[in-house]
């Protein structure tokens, strides 16, 4: 097995040198091709409307059983307009004179009633209702509502002008507002010191911004409310210029009036005309209910702390949107989403002119365009790539030295993606592309430059080796060009120090046998003086200019795959399965990110050892020659190359020397600071305070500073007309039970809007099984019904057992006889047929008679006054067979938090699952009825959120585990030691676990995106500690009886000396004879000293070959995080900060922790290998093959070198 490895990477090595240049065009033509396929064959994608995929979809989630649910409601639309019989001309004229009615209704009011008759038709009703809710059995009396207005009326009368300009032709009355896509802009004072609105100079402020904001949106013919105006309007005075003092005062003194009243729920109740029958005429005219001006104030114009302060420090400006379409003076259409976003670009976006020094601008919501204005930012944002790409080409011409390396890497990140889009794109056909997805160029950035420096430095590092080997050899060295003066005193510094060393080597062979000690001491010096030496020899231009032929470069690639190839196929493998992983989510927006994600590392992989390893080649054939010819780097002013000398030099002197020295004398202090920073992210993340799902359902596009933001995160919680709408949203919602349909939603949830893909799968799957017109049938839902009607869980079962009941009476009428309609009848027991073709007579002409009883709400419509249908049936559009069940009732909770929506759910759970339990017993193994109604599933609108976050926490632990275990599995295959893995394992624990928990210090949720940055950091996580992994266990530490110490970017003479050979030897001696006489403890202590020399080099050697690859890959990505930052997209800075913090505790944990504890306790020899890692791990035997050749012409060419030295020397 070893020897086809060695064939292999010597015959790929050998093609790599002979055809980089055909190897190199052929990868990047092939690329090029494949992303401008992708890019001319399908669309672009489109980012309008980022919520596609955002929501959970398959198999078993609440989501798409709400996507059946809306299908049913389709299917009943579709039937109900088919079944119309009603002429259109009859109905659209009735149309017209209800609304005729209804808005002369609001209009005509008579200013002149005389307050006496008002209050005496108070005292002839003080017992009837004022307000009867639709929902409600139990209201307030006249009297009551009286007393609440403390027993005295105050009847409001406007002029004519202010009736003028609430009565807008072609429009509504201005009474009423929708929370539905109008301009809504939020004020505060400019003065913090005096934060109250209510004082005549702030609202003389406000007055002014109103007509100019009237003028902006050319609204002039809608109704529009604000502050000012609302004031005005009750001092009776229709210009809000005119306000004095005493305006404020009065209207303050009739909003505290209706104080009382509003609590009770009446006055919104009556301003959302939620009522049965109309109050009486006192009320239409009171001050707390005219116009619902009182209503208008406190939930739209007033902030909620109005009513306890008698202040304000928001206010809202409302401006509604006109019914028709509008265009302007250039014919362009306006309020539409573009037209608002220009208008908040060229206006509102970093405009001052709206401070005045009184008031200000705090928030904004232009028609919603919010989420449109996000996506246009994508486009703007994309400049930060260009930013990131910018900052990595710097970063690579300084450490590498060489802008053609630089852009090299670029265009891997670049034709890595348009690989990934293409495969994405033309091979799995997957129209949808999540905005998200654009994240992968800032990431790719990171990795590709950690493979990059990672296949360089192993390069020049074995270019190193070639270097050495011809030293010590005494061959003559050829480079590309002319050297400079400090490259040519380098040279002759090395060779004369070869030559020296030798012959001090020499001299202490001769005198080995004289005495013992001395030699011992001799090494020991002699070892400090080499090692000094060559720490301070740092010139890589001179290594780079040695000239190589192509057989050395044939084995400079084997070298370099050996090394760098097992490092780059782990690292990009974990990284990838971490991604893929995602699949395992349910949700599109996570799993198409995931999928993408891993695509592009999969490619970059493929690149790095097909196109980078072949440009290695063709740079070292033709850039260097030509670069050392022409002398590129001798024309920047020496200050430049100065700072590049230090640099480089600083880099060797800290990750070769000073780096090694502390982690090895403060491994113990390194191990135990570290190991309790990683407990306590495990504590934080999993105890207190704890990763937890998110409290509000909202999501975050900007920064919270933006003005749209602003108003999603504060305003909205600042006044109570969104406070009571979210409120009634959570509180008792509908829960909808569904008999005779499948819950399966066909639609693919990558596929949405193919139409090839969902062919036939638009239809319902319904359950034939069931027998609507089965007497047992009926009787078995209304025993549901009464038993859903005694349970705590529900409310209101009893307005839908009502309709119920009414059903059964009218399926009586159609079935009995005239004597037995005369029988005493029980109003409070359904009907149920006697026999099946009864049942279907009466069921045909219930639907003859009544044909809306199948009117059903969806889960986009169910709204709080659109509830008097309560029950449906769906008929079959050919056959008009019943072939569906549907019945609404209210839950008997209020939503506020996930804890509380699962807890509910699970008893929603247990309880249906109990009623079936119950049915199947007591109906036997024979029963019919239990496999009917078994399918029966139920569904809620407020389910959507509960599920999202269901999916979030499950997919994300889950996806977290599996990435885990993949990455376990690649690290112990490739590298063979049991022991390393779980070191490795542990240290990414601590790594994901301190990282995720300053996420959660700094106030992070277990939203979308932190779903997908948690799966990511397992992939980021691995990389360095897998670098150091894998050159530990690689390291050529054995390499004693040779002249060439392998290093990196650093001359060493091999530590040949006999020291290490007399330690040895005496100490097995020693051990031999102490054994007898020492303790267990002391045994174990010896040979843990004995492998220390072991490990210590092991830690040497890997920093020295990959120690500031690893720290200028994680500097580029953290880079990369850093150019993202300033985006004003959350998503954007959130990732950018994510990138930053995860590479800068994997450095951390990978260096500081990872490598003492291996120096303490890490495997030496064969200590923990296991068969498997064997025959996955070809670069042992290839290793030790390259290394016995170089050691047999070592000691032959040393051998003369040996004989002229003794010659010299005697």
């Amino acid at each position: 097995m070893h020897e086809a490895e060695t064939y292999l990477n010597r015959k790929y090595s050998t093609f790599v040198v002979k055809y980089s240049w055909c190897f190199l065009l052929l990868g990047l033509i092939i690329c090029f091709a494949l992303g401008l396929s992708a890019v001319l064959l399908r669309d672009l994608p489109d980012f309008n409307d980022p919520t596609k995929g955002f929501v959970p979809r398959g198999k078993n989630t609440l989501t798409s059983k709400l996507f059946v649910l809306e299908r049913v409601k389709n299917e009943l639309d579709k039937q109900m307009l088919a079944a119309k019989v009603v002429d259109n001309k009859k109905v659209s004229s009735s149309l017209n004179i209800n609304k005729e009615e209804e808005e002369d209704e609001d209009a005509d009011y008579d200013d002149n009633l005389n307050e006496s008759y008002l209050l005496e038709d108070l005292r002839n009703s003080l017992d009837s209702c004022a307000f009867l809710s639709s929902d409600q059995n139990k209201c307030l009396t006249n009297k009551q509502v009286y007393e609440l207005l403390h027993n005295q009326s105050d009847l409001i009368r406007f002029s004519k002008t202010i009736e003028q300009q609430m009565n807008k032709p072609h429009e509504q009355i201005c009474t009423s507002i929708d929370l539905n896509r109008h301009y809504e802009v939020y004020f505060e004072s400019s003065n913090k010191s005096i934060p109250n609105l209510l004082t005549i100079n702030n609202l003389l402020s406000l007055c002014k911004k109103q007509n100019n904001l009237l003028k902006l949106f050319q609204l002039d013919s809608t109704c529009h409310y604000t502050l000012p105006q609302m004031i005005s309007y009750f001092s009776n005075k229709s210009n809000c210029s005119e306000l004095n003092e005493n305006d404020i005062t009065y209207f303050i003194y009739r909003m505290q009036r209706c104080h009382q009243l509003y609590n009770t729920g009446l006055i919104r109740l009556a301003g959302l005309k939620r009522y049965r029958f109309k109050p009486i005429e006192l009320f239409e005219y009171d001050s707390c209910f005219r116009y619902n001006f009182t209503f208008l104030t406190l939930e739209y114009l007033l902030d909620k702390t109005f009513l306890t302060t008698n202040e304000t420090r928001y206010t809202a400006m409302w401006f509604l949107k006109p019914k028709k379409p509008k265009k302007s003076l250039n014919g362009s259409e306006i309020h539409t989403a573009n037209s608002a976003y220009d208008l908040f670009i060229k206006h509102f976006y970093r405009n001052p002119k709206f401070d005045d020094g009184w008031t200000r601008i705090s928030a904004l919501n232009l028609l919603d365009i919010r989420i449109s204005t996000a996506m246009k930012q994508i486009r703007a944002d994309m400049f930060f790539v260009i930013l990131a790409i910018s900052l990595i080409v710097g970063v690579t011409i300084i450490y590498l030295r060489s802008i053609t390396v630089a852009l090299m890497t670029n265009v891997c990140v670049v034709f890595s993606f348009a690989c990934a889009y293409f495969s994405y794109k033309i091979a799995l056909g997957i129209d949808l592309f999540p905005y998200i997805n654009l994240m992968a160029t800032f990431i790719l950035i990171g990795i590709s430059c950690d493979n990059v420096f990672v296949i360089f430095d192993a390069w020049y590092s074995e270019k190193l080796d070639i270097y050495n080997q011809a030293r010590l050899q005494n061959r003559s060295i050829e480079f590309y060009g002319k050297l400079t003066k400090q490259q040519e005193q380098q040279y002759h510094r090395d060779r004369d120090n070869t030559s020296n060393g030798i012959r001090k080597k020499l001299t202490n062979k001769n005198n080995h046998e004289q005495d013992g000690n001395q030699l011992e001491d001799n090494e020991n010096n002699e070892q400090e003086e080499d090692e000094e030496y060559f720490d301070r020899i740092k010139n890589p231009d001179l290594i780079r200019m040695m000239k190589v032929n192509d057989e050395q470069m044939i084995q400079m690639m084997g070298g370099l795959l050996r090394h760098a190839a097992a490092s780059v196929f782990v690292t990009s493998f974990t990284t990838t399965a971490a991604f893929f992983t995602n699949m395992i989510t349910r949700i599109a927006y996570v799993q198409l990110f995931g999928l993408f994600m891993g695509f592009c590392i999969l490619f970059n992989f493929l690149m790095n050892i097909t196109m980078i390893v072949s440009f290695v080649i063709v740079y070292e054939k033709f850039c260097e020659p030509l670069s050392a010819r022409l002398g590129l780097f001798n024309h920047f002013p020496s200050l430049f190359d100065k700072v590049l000398s230090t640099l480089t030099r600083l880099s060797h002197v800290i990750f070769a020397v000073y780096i090694p020295r502390l982690i090895i004398k403060l491994r113990y202090l390194m191990i135990i600071i570290f190991f309790i920073f990683g407990i306590i992210g495990l504590i934080i993340v999993f105890y207190h305070p704890k990763l937890s799902p998110p409290k509000s359902r909202r999501y975050q596009f900007f920064q919270l500073t933006h003005p749209f933001e602003r108003f999603e995160y504060q305003m909205r919680d600042q006044f109570l007309s969104y406070i009571n709408e979210d409120k009634e949203n959570v509180t008792n919602p509908l829960l909808i039970f569904i008999f005779g349909i499948e819950d399966t939603d066909l639609i693919h949830p990558f596929y949405p809007e193919d139409g090839k893909i969902n062919q036939n799968k638009q239809n319902l799957i319904y359950n034939k099984n069931i027998d609507f017109y089965d007497p047992n049938i009926l009787r078995w839902f209304d025993i549901f019904l009464k038993d859903l009607n005694r349970s705590d869980l529900f409310i209101n079962v009893q307005q839908t057992y009502s309709q119920w009941l009414t059903i059964g009476q009218l399926l009586r009428g159609f079935v009995t006889s005239t004597k037995e309609k005369s029988l005493p009848l029980n109003d409070q027991e359904f009907f149920v047929p006697s026999t099946r073709n009864q049942t279907i007579l009466a069921m045909e002409r219930l639907f003859n008679l009544f044909k809306g009883s199948n009117k059903f709400q969806s889960a986009n419509d169910m709204t709080r006054g659109n509830e008097n249908y309560r029950i449906g049936f769906l008929p079959d559009s050919k056959t008009q067979e019943i072939r569906a069940f549907l019945f609404t009732v209210n839950m008997n909770v209020t939503f506020n938090s996930y804890a509380v929506q699962d807890v509910y759910y699970n008893k929603l759970q247990t309880y249906f699952q109990k009623r079936l339990e119950q049915l199947r017993l007591s109906e036997g193994p024979n029963g019919h009825v239990y496999k009917q109604v078994k399918h029966g599933w139920f569904v809620s609108p407020q389910f959507l959120f509960y599920d999202l976050m269901r999916e979030v926490i499950r997919g994300t632990y889950t996806s977290l585990i599996f990435s885990m275990l993949f990455a376990f599995v690649v690290l112990l295959l490739t590298s063979g030691n049991v022991i390393i893995t779980i070191y490795a394992m542990l240290t990414i624990v601590f790594i994901i676990a301190d990282t995720v928990a300053i996420f959660v210090l700094c106030g992070w949720e277990l939203n979308i995106l932190e779903t997908i940055i948690i799966i990511m950091s397992v992939g980021l996580s691995v990389d360095f500690t897998v670098h150091y992994g894998v050159a530990y266990i690689k390291a050529d530490w054995k390499k004693n009886e040779t002249y060439i110490k392998r290093s990196s970017k650093s001359l060493h003479l091999l530590n040949n000396n006999h020291k290490e050979k007399f330690e040895i030897d005496k100490t097995i001696i020693d051990n031999e004879h102490s054994n007898k006489k020492e303790t267990l403890f002391q045994r174990i202590k010896k040979q843990h000293q004995y492998g220390n020399i072991q490990r210590f080099r092991r830690i040497k050697n890997s920093l020295i070959r990959v120690g500031s690859a690893v720290f200028i890959a994680g500097f580029t990505s953290f880079l990369a995080g850093l150019s993202m930052a300033p985006s004003k997209l959350t998503s954007f800075s959130q990732m950018g900060f994510f990138l930053m913090l995860i590479m800068f505790i994997s450095w951390l944990f990978a260096t500081w922790f990872f490598l003492p504890l291996l120096s303490f306790i890490g495997p030496i020899d064969k200590f923990g290998d296991i068969p498997l890692g064997k025959l996955c791990r070809c670069s042992k035997l290839s290793s030790s093959t390259v290394i016995q050749s170089v050691s047999i012409n070592d000691n032959e060419e040393n051998i003369h070198e040996e004989q002229s030295l003794k010659n010299e020397i005697n």
